[in-house]
């Protein structure tokens, strides 16, 4: 009988130390590099009249600095990068977000709350049905071709492997995302900690306001990240046309000390309900980088 307990104890041990802990304030910084195809900004996602806030700029490349601050029930993400700097900061407490941009010597912002986040769904669908001429399509074509969906994604398949190396000190383990889309199956390599998890609330696919808005990974359209049994630390993917993002984390603060000012709105911005942000370029602000 003893002997069988402990096996008991210890299969619980085991399963317990499987599973990764949930943690409830963390920092973490990361580094992010975006490869743009070389017909990029010509056209394809530029800054024309309907270009929806995509002005890359052109051809090349660009590299962004992020740190997220996560504690409990509040969230923000900063990003520094060649094309401006960005914040978004979630309430999930309130249901309510928060995002700032600064770019070429201007500030400006929106919040959103739920209710907000679907009449402005529901604009853009009316507008998007009304206006599908030939140049709105290749555009959709060239969003679909970076990764961007457009309607419900179909459920990744994800394989865990038991490669691992270390990535901000911590010991990581390799899976591989598998997306398929219009028949293509599209691969995304992912290095993630199995030893934590940040808590609900922290979305990783950057979600509206009821769901919190972590933004990290809104950007590549991984379809999955969040899905991923632990932190992801590093990813890569790309498409075929030479459009490329490599993200890996750099520093973890688990259990870190976030004082409330760190969420504070700072002043200087003209801050908007996203409702009225089809006025300011029909986009909200660009790319949101959050990583």
């Amino acid at each position: 009988m003893k002997s069988f307990l402990s096996f008991i104890l210890v299969l619980a041990s085991v399963m317990a130390t499987a599973q990764p802990r949930v943690v409830e304030k963390a920092i973490i910084k990361m580094q992010t590099e975006v490869t743009f195809p070389e017909n990029f900004g010509a056209g394809g996602g530029g800054g024309g009249e309907d270009g929806g806030g995509m002005r890359m700029g052109g051809p090349g490349g660009m590299d962004a600095s992020s740190t997220i601050y996560f504690r409990g029930d509040m969230s923000k993400v900063e990003s520094v990068s060649d094309f401006g700097n960005n914040v978004v900061i979630s309430d999930i407490k309130n249901k309510k977000t928060t995002t700032l941009i600064e770019a070429m010597g201007r500030k400006t912002g929106f919040y959103s709350t739920p209710a907000e986040e679907e009449k402005m769904r529901a604009r853009m669908d009316s507008m998007r049905d009304a206006r599908r001429d030939s140049m709105q399509q290749a555009r959709r074509d060239t969003l679909q071709r970076m990764g961007f969906s457009f309607g419900a994604p179909a459920k990744p398949e994800i394989v865990y492997t038991e490669q691992t190396k270390k990535i901000a000190g911590m010991v990581c383990k390799k899976a591989i995302i598998k997306n398929t889309q219009r028949g293509q199956t599209t691969e995304t390599e992912v290095w993630y900690s199995p030893d934590f998890k940040l808590a609900p609330g922290f979305s990783l696919g950057g979600g509206g306001a009821a769901g919190g808005r972590g933004g990290m990974m809104s950007m590549a359209g991984v379809n999955g990240l969040d899905q991923i049994e632990g932190f992801p630390m590093e990813y890569t993917t790309a498409r075929g046309n030479g459009f490329k993002i490599h993200m890996m984390v750099t520093k973890v603060q688990l259990d870190a000390n976030i004082e409330d000012k760190v969420f504070d709105i700072p002043k200087g911005y003209d801050l908007k309900p996203v409702t009225d942000m089809q006025q300011m370029g029909g986009s909200r602000g660009g790319f949101r980088m959050g990583m």
